[in-house]
């Protein structure tokens, strides 16, 4: 059984998922208590499967881009249950993620993490019959990122009302949005992403296993440079 962890932003998310696929989810804002309120909430999953810790045989957390300290804690806590237990560790991209979860799409995807001061974290996707990346993570205002926009894209994540007024007016009807329920960063699908490196047995170094931080704008190569 696999349980996945992801504290990339002030909402939570943990699930345990198995061969037959997802056994529990759950999903909370915590703010800025990861740290207080993450293990009860485990502990409180386990117990909804009958499960222990001990019928843990793999673990995942989400690496970002998002929150320095959500991370961070995440990360700490996921290879802290990995040392104690001798369990295999996955680390997996937020914004993968975030546009996996909305396979099969036609539309190329862009999924938001908001960073802070106007800036979002982000990453075109396709989503036709499988996850495929597009470029690389950006660190991008909403004015920079629609001037990279030159078809219809779908957005999802960090959507709230000013976010999609800006998209709206960069692009127009090019921006397309999920529902409000659809926009729910849902720690199952990361979970999943988890299962399929777990059969490849693809786990990752505790040693060298890092968050992803886009601390300063990324900028697009300059021409001619």
């Amino acid at each position: 059984m696999l349980l996945a962890i992801d504290t990339a932003t002030a909402l939570t998310g943990l699930a345990l998922y198995g061969p037959n696929g997802p056994l529990a989810e759950s999903v909370w804002e915590s703010g800025r208590n990861h740290t207080s309120q993450l293990l009860p909430q485990i502990d409180t999953l386990l117990r909804y499967v009958g499960a222990t810790p001990a019928d843990l045989t793999v673990l995942a957390v989400s690496l970002g881009p998002g929150s320095w300290s959500g991370l961070r804690v995440g990360l700490s806590l996921a290879k802290g249950m990995a040392l104690a237990g001798d369990l295999p560790l996955i680390g997996i991209a937020t914004l993968e993620a975030l546009a996996y979860q909305y396979l099969p799409l036609l539309l190329p995807v862009y999924p938001l993490i908001r960073l802070g001061r106007e800036r979002y974290a982000t990453a075109p996707f396709a989503v036709r019959d499988r996850l495929e990346r597009l470029g690389p993570d950006r660190n991008l205002t909403l004015s920079e990122l629609c001037a990279m926009v030159s078809e219809g894209a779908f957005f999802c994540g960090d959507l709230d009302a000013a976010t999609i007024a800006g998209l709206q007016r960069g692009l127009g009807e090019r921006a397309v949005f999920p529902t409000p329920a659809a926009r729910l960063r849902r720690p199952s699908f990361l979970a999943e992403l988890a299962w399929q490196r777990h059969l490849e047995r693809h786990y990752d170094d505790l040693a060298t296993l890092e968050p992803i931080y886009l601390g300063e704008p990324v900028r697009a190569p300059v021409a001619g440079a």
